[in-house]
């Protein structure tokens, strides 16, 4: 009873935290931002401040969310939010929709800002054990930071946590090993988003189920003896945005596998597959993907030698 007497009697505040990215606050809205409560620090591209909750308002959250490009929310009473503002050409809704999961409260949720998607990840739930006590929300925004880019190159696996969110309730660690197949800030964002490592270990294994291997950045480039099968090319409606995509075999005695797919997309991912059948599903999958990132367009099969 002691314990929920302090909890009852200890500030409730709100931490805001918001970057720029490749670009800088001008001087007047650097101005607006140093008049918002919390004793805010502001910077050319950076703005935190911890508000107390009685002066906290929805029209200073909307203010930071039409100003910044990543974002984050920290209740000390156990609610959270880490958003990213991406231009849409970078992102197209058909490549998020799929992961979309839970309402504004908590999940990933999706809205359109003009040329740019706004994509929310939340977690609502009343921190009944304490576990925010003597956290602040500090410091958590650099190290989530580069999923936005990650987003952005096609790499989507931080959108698979949306259905995992405050599975885990109990102090994890900002500085996660390296585990589970996700990247560094992804599994940053894990953290802060309470999901359970075994939550994690789960998505882990249904990727390996897949049956498919990342291949080293340029290892295909490189590699002598490669044996195209099939090769598609897709014609989008901007030709700037075309791509071509293929499957095939790789040399005898490979380490990775016996079969490959690459695409001439920037933002393809070369894979190694074991077994032809997870090799076709495999080069359907990344078609897809890579697809719905640069729709509309269409399919046209360049040749087919099996």
């Amino acid at each position: 009873m002691g314990r929920r007497k302090y909890r009852d009697e200890r500030r409730h505040y709100r931490y805001v935290e918001a970057m720029v990215v490749d670009r800088v606050l001008d001087e007047n809205t650097q101005s607006v931002l140093r008049m918002l409560p919390g004793q805010p620090i502001v910077t050319a591209n950076q703005f935190s401040a911890s508000v107390d909750w009685d002066d906290y308002t929805r029209e200073m959250e909307k203010f930071v969310e039409q100003t910044f490009d990543a974002w984050l929310f920290f209740d000390n009473y156990g609610p959270r939010t880490v958003a990213f503002r991406i231009p849409s050409a970078a992102l197209p809704t058909q490549a998020v929709a799929p992961h979309l999961h839970g309402t504004s409260l908590e999940g990933l949720c999706m809205e359109t800002s003009g040329d740019d998607l706004l994509l929310r990840f939340s977690l609502y739930a009343e921190d009944s054990e304490l576990f925010n006590l003597n956290e602040t929300g500090a410091g958590w925004l650099h190290k989530i930071l580069p999923v936005r880019e990650e987003l952005m190159s096609g790499r989507l696996d931080a959108l698979e946590l949306a259905r995992v969110v405050g599975t885990h309730w109990d102090e994890v660690d900002r500085n996660p090993s390296a585990e589970y197949g996700l990247s560094k800030a992804s599994r940053v964002l894990a953290a802060y988003l309470l999901v359970a490592p075994e939550e994690l270990a789960r998505l882990a294994a249904k990727r390996t189920e897949a049956g498919s291997v990342e291949l080293p950045a340029g290892w295909l480039s490189a590699c002598s003896g490669l044996e195209p099968v099939a090769r598609w090319e897709f014609a989008a409606a901007d030709p700037r945005k075309s791509f071509q995509i293929t499957l095939g075999r790789l040399p005898s005695g490979c380490e990775y596998g016996e079969w490959y797919v690459t695409s001439s997309e920037p933002r393809g991912r070369p894979l190694a597959f074991r077994t032809e059948d997870d090799a076709r599903r495999g080069y359907h999958d990344e078609a897809l993907r890579l697809q719905r990132l640069n729709d509309p367009g269409r399919w046209r099969q360049l040749d087919h030698t099996v």
